[in-house]
């Protein structure tokens, strides 16, 4: 069985909270190979990423997980801001913390980031969850709710939050796609739920969504391999093809 560090450490000036999972029979005085893995949008390093790290850990790797800015037990206001860029920097500021541990080759760390961290989530705001579930009117709403929020928060009040999902899956609508029950199966029940993750992000993230792409520069992936996994029927599989579309290198993508 793995031990577990719990660490801190520095993005952008915002302290956060992480987890170092450390492989079995582990020593101090050998370097592992480690994988620094992001928490969904509104999530916690509790949920998914301590369930990925306590079997990589088995492989002989040094996991990180992390709640990143404005989320769980670290650092950030308003509380529950979804900023991708910033998101972004978390997951760069964990590589760096890596890099510095004598007990970590720097040469050899990996990131894993589950799901909306790992999407565009640009394009999910702009088009909607599920491909075709948004469009231009939609977005419109979203950005003016998010000045509103903005001002909101400006005069002192407390920041508008929104839902990311249903809060039973009982409550999801007869015309939300699938995912979206999948979504409070998980985060809504025994099965994921967690205190510091309630499922709610700051209204005014909304521009900060949209404004968003994470595979703009997927082009400097190459010469590296790109390898790429998907449910045949996930509904956000698209955010995979886009990404291999746009990365012009040794690629293979998988189908569960």
């Amino acid at each position: 069985m793995s031990s577990v560090q719990k660490v801190d450490f520095l993005s952008t000036g915002i302290k956060l909270v992480g987890d170092v999972f450390l492989p079995p029979g582990y020593s101090s005085n050998t370097k592992y190979p480690a994988v620094i893995i992001a928490h969904p949008m509104t999530g916690v390093r509790e949920q998914a990423p301590h369930v990925y790290s306590k079997v990589l850990t088995l492989a002989g790797f040094i996991c990180l997980t992390f709640d990143a800015a404005y989320q769980g037990e670290s650092e950030g206001q308003p509380r529950y801001l979804e900023d991708p860029a910033q998101r972004a920097e978390d997951v760069r500021a964990g590589v760096t913390y890596l890099s510095l541990r004598k007990d970590v080759d720097p040469e050899r760390i990996g990131a894993l980031v589950a799901t909306v961290s790992g999407a565009c989530t640009g394009r999910m705001t702009r088009e909607g969850l599920v491909e075709g579930m948004g469009g231009p009117e939609m977005l419109q709403q979203s950005i003016k709710a998010a000045n509103e929020a903005r001002l909101t928060e400006a005069k002192g009040q407390q920041d508008p939050v929104s839902p990311a999902f249903p809060p039973t899956v009982q409550d999801a609508p007869p015309e939300y796609p699938p995912i979206a029950k999948e979504l409070a199966e998980y985060y809504k029940t025994p099965r994921g739920q967690h205190e510091c993750a309630p499922g709610l992000f700051a209204t005014r993230s909304a521009d900060l969504l949209a404004n968003f792409d994470a595979y703009a520069f997927n082009y400097l992936i190459s010469p590296r391999p790109l390898f790429m996994i998907a449910g045949a029927d996930a509904s956000t599989k698209y955010y995979s093809e886009d990404a291999m579309t746009s990365a012009p290198c040794s690629k293979s993508f998988g189908r569960r």
